[in-house]
């Protein structure tokens, strides 16, 4: 479960990085050809772009919650296996000693 999960968020990390890449150069490469040809004003691309912008800031920001608050679960969890792990080593190693010491 956890590793399909994973597969997921880094497959989206990778489309935000595209994304990231690729939209910016498009929309300045099609507002510049629309104001060269006088399609559309500079007023009304800069509110485009604010707009978009502001679609992006929402989307990316509620995505990087959700994947932060995943990533801390999995965290505790895998800290928590740890401290576990941990505590049977010593009580093992605790216990081969005194079988050492009793013999």
């Amino acid at each position: 479960m956890d590793t399909e999960r994973h597969k997921r968020i880094t497959s989206q990390i990778e489309r935000w990085d595209a994304y990231a890449r690729l939209v910016p150069t498009i929309f300045l490469v099609v507002i510049s050809a629309l104001s060269i040809f006088e399609l559309i004003s500079i007023e009304t691309a800069f509110y485009l772009g604010l707009g978009g912008f502001a679609f992006t800031a929402v989307v990316w920001w509620w995505w990087a919650i959700f994947t932060i608050k995943y990533l801390i679960t999995t965290l505790n969890r895998a800290s928590k296996n740890l401290r576990e792990v941990n505590n049977e080593v010593k009580e093992i190693t605790q216990e081969v000693n005194e079988m050492k010491n009793g013999q």
